[in-house]
């Protein structure tokens, strides 16, 4: 039985969805005209699913959506309103909401939205049988590690301090982050991050501090910048070893005065937000070679966190393999699948230069290509290259390698040139989401012959 709770100033609207959500026989309803009793509900009571009005009074919908948020992590929150705008349906997004819906709609849009949320909170849940397995805020492991590190975490994360997070590509240095602001006294505020490799210097500016109108060609109007918009929660700069150093100058100009101004603009805007940074180069090198500014790097790196690659946290890969696996075969309403002791033998002895990332893509490809609810060490799809000293004593037949390996190439392409085509040919992009470095990219662009069109930032 779900127990959900809706709440709506408005009696007919109370009503309606009381009639469209009896008709299944699953859901316990609890029906709140009043909005501060709603907010008083969820503060005291766990239900699994809350719908909720956006503008309400005395008290919002978002207040209602933040009060549950912070006393019951688990439930899931669906906005619902008459005013949709973007800006609402993002800042409830941002605030915890699974989706905003807006008014009028139909009960067959309704279903859907509910049935997602819960399956898709059934995906998320780790599942996994393994009692030394753990999870904290997003992150799964077992090894002693990350369990130093999320140690660290909890020690850090109530205080303001700036945190630089280092660590090869994939290791997962977003999902620390986010760990460290959920345990924050702005838990409740939004977590904003920005990979600062993605856009052109002129256009992370703009996203940076934001614009005013007609500060370049372009710029129709207005518009608050993404430090703006964090204001009193967390900021998170990944790579941020990729800044040039104009930008690092405007941002130690911040973290000094806190106070922005945007292009084009003569305002100073005051902002209290918590800095957090990500980067997979060495920034201590960068500041001895002077492409990174060392006063910036001193107020950056107030506590550093080093998260280890996977090669050095073996005891991790099983837990994570099981969790991704798991996690494709709900998604795609597929029977459960498990892996041989071979094949988890082959997943812990490979070195994953791609770290987390590129597991979570190597489980993916493998559910594609893989038959039957068993995985086998063969069914892998690692590349071919790194298998051949994991299968040298085994007794496979070539053939059906070889086999494997056309099929596997076919999709490599295929799974390559989809990421380029939808990334308008970003390299640093495309490499993020499949898992590997800029170089493995340019490799096998270059060996399968991939016509793309680039960009002008590759």
């Amino acid at each position: 039985m779900k127990k959900i709770l809706i709440v709506d100033d408005e009696i007919e609207m109370l009503e309606s969805l009381n009639k469209i959500l009896s008709y299944r026989k699953e859901f316990k309803l609890t029906l709140v005209n009043d909005s501060q009793q709603g907010l008083d509900l969820v503060q005291k009571q766990k239900f699994d699913l809350i719908i909720s009005d956006l503008r309400m009074h005395p008290v919002s919908g978002l207040e209602i959506l933040k009060g549950a948020v912070k006393n019951f992590p688990d439930s899931l929150v669906i906005m619902i309103s008459g005013y949709g705008t973007i800006e609402a349906s993002v800042e409830a997004i941002r605030s915890g909401s699974f989706d905003f819906i807006e008014k009028p709609f139909t009960s067959k849009k309704l279903f859907s939205c509910i049935d997602r949320a819960f399956k898709e909170q059934e995906v998320h849940s780790p599942g996994e049988s393994d009692e030394s397995t753990k999870t904290f805020s997003g992150i799964i492991y077992k090894s002693k590690e990350m369990a130093d590190i999320i140690e660290v975490v909890k020690k850090i994360a109530p205080g303001d301090i700036n945190v630089l997070i280092t660590g090869e590509s994939g290791t997962g240095k977003e999902l620390v982050a986010r760990a460290i602001h959920n345990l924050s006294k702005s838990n409740l505020d939004l977590f904003v991050p920005v990979n600062c490799g993605a856009l052109p210097e002129n256009l992370f500016e703009s996203e940076l501090f934001g614009h005013e109108r007609g500060a370049f060609t372009g710029a129709i109007k207005r518009k608050p910048g993404l430090l703006e918009f964090a204001n009193n929660g967390t900021f998170f700069f990944d790579e941020i070893g990729e800044l040039t150093r104009s930008l690092q100058v405007k941002l130690l100009r911040m973290l000094e005065e806190r106070k922005i101004r945007r292009i084009g603009g003569q305002e100073e805007i005051k902002i209290d937000v918590r800095i957090i940074s990500a980067s997979n180069r060495n920034l201590e090198k960068g500041v001895r070679e002077k492409t990174f500014r060392e006063d910036l790097f001193y107020r950056l790196s107030t506590f550093q966190i080093e998260v280890p690659p996977l090669r050095e946290r073996t005891d991790d890969i099983i837990p994570l393999a099981k969790h991704y696996l798991k996690t494709i075969c709900k998604k795609n309403d597929y029977d459960e699948k498990r892996f041989t002791v071979d094949a988890e033998k082959a997943l812990q002895e490979y070195s994953w230069p791609g770290n987390v990332r590129e597991l979570q893509n190597v489980i993916g490809r493998t559910f594609i290509l893989s038959s039957g609810n068993i995985i086998k060490m063969e069914n892998l799809a690692i590349p071919f290259s790194n298998r051949n000293n994991l299968m040298a004593s085994k007794f496979i037949d070539l053939d059906y390698v070889n086999a494997k390996e056309a099929i596997f190439e076919k999709f490599e392409v295929e799974y390559l040139t989809y990421h380029l085509k939808n990334n308008a040919g970003n390299i640093s992009k495309t490499a993020e989401e499949c898992g590997m470095d800029r170089r493995t990219i340019h490799r096998l662009i270059k060996k399968y012959n991939i016509i793309y069109k680039p960009r002008n930032d590759n």
